[in-house]
């Protein structure tokens, strides 16, 4: 590795991360690998519905109004 490529990826230190937010962050990864496993238990592939919506512009819309509508309940 050259020295620009080491410059750009080696991080700030004062852009280090808090304990409360890597905290938030694998709480977040925890609940994205409970939704998936729990998606693949009942045979839902997210690849496929994916694939749909870029095919289905029906479903897309659906979908969409279902995700925005999940978002806003409290």
């Amino acid at each position: 590795m050259d020295r620009a490529t080491a410059n750009r990826s080696t991080p700030e230190p004062g852009a280090a991360a808090t304990d409360a937010q890597w905290t938030a962050f694998y709480e977040h990864l925890a609940a994205l690998g409970v939704l998936r496993q729990a998606a693949l238990a009942a045979g839902i592939r997210p690849e496929m519905v994916y694939d749909r919506r870029r095919s289905d512009t029906d479903f897309a819309k659906q979908t969409d109004h279902l995700r925005l509508r999940d978002k806003l309940a409290p």
